[in-house]
């Protein structure tokens, strides 16, 4: 064999070992450890969010009538700690998820959606307490108040923290649980190692969820069901994808 060809075959060769070794190098690794504790977290946030869903009414917006619907809970401002656990262990899930997707394009739509869901979600504690402690805290104290002049600044000081809540309700419905469980859901449909109808549940229910938001934040009437249906979906997506994380870990290596 005439020695050019030998070294034209030793480049090709050297060639498709460099492009394999490339090719690997991108290819995104899963973290077994991670992946599991994401999915105890996942699966924790999931539960509690599923249960606080059953538990909480559908607050109405005249003071007066929210008032008295707090005054009648009394267990109000524990309902919301648990929203807050399970607010906090959902987001940690998810960001854990994002980081463990086996695809580099599911990867970088992971990486937008951990931000978004780390963004919408601390905002969202912060309205969870407000209407957990202090609106409930007016509430009680303008049940309990005599004097008329009090009861009116009771009341004008729970209409604050109120409408401050009610502000922060497009942060919630449009970024947190909207536009972060759609971008997600959309890198776990993207993903190989998640079942795409996974990934489409949290774009279906981060849908609903973002046009309700928007419909808060650009004052626009949306039906109450396409926020019913949505929230209910993103609620209770924590519970399929905390099992199927820990299924995702036990292929990866």
């Amino acid at each position: 064999m005439h020695p050019a060809v030998g070294f034209e075959v030793l480049a090709i060769g050297a060639g498709s070992a460099v492009e394999s070794g490339l090719m690997e190098l991108h290819v995104p690794t899963v973290n077994r450890a991670e992946l599991r504790v994401g999915s105890i977290a996942m699966l924790l946030g999931g539960v509690g969010g599923f249960v606080a869903s059953l538990f909480h009414p559908h607050p109405p917006h005249q003071t007066d009538a929210l008032l008295r619907l707090l005054v009648a809970a009394p267990h109000w401002s524990q309902l919301h700690f648990l929203i807050m656990l399970s607010v906090a262990f959902m987001v940690c899930g998810l960001a854990i998820l994002t980081r463990n997707l086996a695809d580099p394009t599911a990867r970088a739509l992971g990486t937008l959606g951990r931000y978004l869901v780390i963004l919408g979600g601390s905002v969202y504690l912060v309205e969870i307490m407000i209407d957990g402690g202090a609106t409930k805290y007016f509430a009680d104290r303008w049940s309990e108040a005599a004097d008329p002049a009090q009861k009116a600044a009771l009341f004008n000081s729970a209409d604050v923290a109120a409408h401050i809540w009610f502000s922060l309700f497009p942060v919630f419905a449009g970024v947190f649980i909207g536009l972060a469980f759609m971008v997600i859901g959309a890198a776990v449909t993207w993903s190989e190692n998640f079942p795409r109808w996974l990934g489409l549940w949290g774009i279906f229910g981060g849908t609903l969820c973002f046009i309700s938001g928007l419909g808060s934040g650009l004052r626009f009437p949306v039906p109450l069901p396409i926020w019913i249906a949505g929230v209910t979906l993103a609620a209770t997506w924590g519970l399929p994808l905390g099992p199927m994380m820990w299924r995702a870990s036990s292929r990866s290596t």
